[in-house]
């Protein structure tokens, strides 16, 4: 059953019903915007492969992987911080946003000087060096861009965070066309990447003196500094452990093997990520008003886990299951010949998707429910796993080792957040819903067996896997009645406001 006994009524039943429904608007229009996002970014990213060949791509991938490495530590988790305190207490967004771009501004110097010299300590080879010195340089423009964004999001503002994610891609497509097209080389590409931050920057600086989100004078104050990075630490070392586990295994994989390999492996591991995009709504949209609703309704956070979980399991595992499936004539589509090598990479990681997803999710509930402390450890831990396994398994089995340290890492991470949540959580069970998920992914694998053994076509593949799978749920029932007026209730409100 749905986790929430006790009922309420009158002004606190409508005060959770309107809570409910702004997560929803949220979710929807960041959602909307991801997919735009994810769709763009895809074929992008398909072009970029293919121009870039798969050593071109292992290159820059290793220089990205090396520098996104690194990276926690141009903001130690701050951001998180301050995006929850500026939405708990509005009064001080002034102090908080100004000094965290400070700090952000005085980390990034380090950073890029400091992590330069680690690549060529590391043994890198001059261009790779010139590439990772380049990209470092995104610390400075983040200093400024993360901090507004953190400010928008904290104030519910996502029309804003969306916008400026959709202004950054389309820049550094349309920018990265023209270097993919004249064949400038990874350097010329990573170097968009750095130009493309300042449109998104200033749209977002556009919205805050909209909202006048913010008061003169410019706040300074150096007291504040060591308790904000202290409160940021736990933060910092949950960033730090999803990094090297999202990381980690193509920098090991870029010592170990050619950068061809690097690149197969790229190719698989970011394919999976992003058939990610449909739950960045709900993850992102309802860290500040649930952080707000658990200091006075816990049933609202229960009801939340209960309904997010269920997303996950209704969307993850038939996008591992098809997937996993279509796989083969996937990568002939997308990537050619070149890339075979990285196809069962891609099938034993995409099963990662709906742990990756779980995990995240419950990243962002410890936040809510003030336990990123015990969140910090299990990524910690989970890191240090992925480390060891990756030492253990690349050398042997090299990127099919890579993918399935990554799974193995992500499924213990996934059992320890479960019980974490469940000392301060009443957790549903699951177990009903689970059950006929699975029943509607086995309806659809057998389908999409019969269709790929008598030949169909990829276009055929894909429609005819979803159509199966979405009847399965209706008949099935998995959405609830209130779940149902819930969607029906926002795409009301979105049809009527997009502001």
């Amino acid at each position: 059953m749905e986790p929430d006994s006790i009922e309420p009524t009158g002004e606190a039943a409508a005060e959770r019903s309107t809570r409910s429904a702004t997560i929803l608007k949220n979710a929807s229009i960041i959602t909307l915007g991801a997919m735009m996002l994810k769709l763009i970014n895809f074929v992008y990213n398909v072009a970029v492969v293919r121009q870039l060949g798969d050593a071109g791509y292992g290159q820059f991938a290793t220089v990205v992987s090396f520098v996104g490495l690194f990276g926690i530590f141009a903001e130690l988790g701050i951001s998180q911080y301050v995006m929850r305190e500026i939405a708990r207490h509005p009064e001080k967004s002034n102090d908080l946003f100004w000094n965290l771009v400070f700090i952000r501004l005085a980390l990034a110097a380090v950073g890029v000087a400091g992590i330069t010299a680690a690549a060529v300590a590391y043994g890198y080879p001059p261009e790779l060096v010139q590439g990772v010195a380049l990209y470092t340089l995104t610390f400075v423009w983040a200093s400024l861009h993360a901090p507004v964004e953190t400010l928008l999001t904290a104030n519910e503002k996502f029309n804003y965070v969306t916008s400026m994610s959709v202004v950054g891609q389309i820049t550094t497509i349309t920018l990265g066309a023209v270097v993919l097209y004249n064949d400038w080389g990874f350097i010329a590409l990573i170097g968009v990447g750095l130009i493309a931050m300042a449109p998104p920057t200033l749209l977002g600086i556009w919205g805050v003196r909209r909202h006048h989100l913010l008061h003169r004078p410019i706040s300074l104050h150096l007291r504040m500094w060591p308790e904000m990075i202290r409160r940021g630490l736990p933060f910092g070392f949950i960033s730090l452990s999803l990094t090297i586990a999202f990381t980690v295994d193509s920098v090991m994989l870029s010592r170990f093997e050619a950068a061809e390999v690097v690149g197969w492996y790229s190719a698989a591991y970011n394919l999976a990520r992003s058939l990610l995009f449909f739950f960045d709504g709900i993850s992102v949209a309802m860290v500040p008003t649930l952080s707000r609703a658990y200091l006075t309704d816990t049933h609202l956070v229960q009801r939340w886990y209960f309904r997010s979980v269920k997303v996950i399991l209704l969307m993850g595992l038939p996008i591992a299951t098809g997937s996993t499936i279509i796989a083969l004539p996937l990568f002939l589509f997308l990537y050619g010949d070149q890339y075979l090598p990285a196809v069962l990479a891609f099938q034993i990681i995409v099963w990662d998707v709906p742990l990756l997803l779980f995990t995240s999710f419950c990243g962002n509930m410890t936040t809510v429910v003030g336990q990123e402390r015990a969140a910090a450890r299990i990524y910690f831990s989970a890191a240090i796993a992925n480390v060891i396994l990756n030492l253990l398994l690349i050398p042997t089995f090299s990127l099919y080792g890579a993918a399935v340290a990554t799974l193995l890492t992500d499924l213990a991470a996934a059992v320890q957040f479960y019980w974490v949540l469940g000392r301060r959580l009443e957790l549903p069970n699951l177990s009903s819903i689970a059950a006929r998920v699975a029943l509607s992914c086995g309806s659809m694998a057998a389908i999409l067996l019969v269709l790929q053994w008598a030949g169909a076509a990829l276009w055929v593949l894909i429609p005819a896997g979803m159509v199966v799978y979405l009847v399965m749920v209706l008949l099935t029932q998995i959405l609830d009645e209130e779940e149902r007026r819930l969607v029906v209730r926002v795409v009301n409100r979105l049809g009527w406001s997009r502001s």
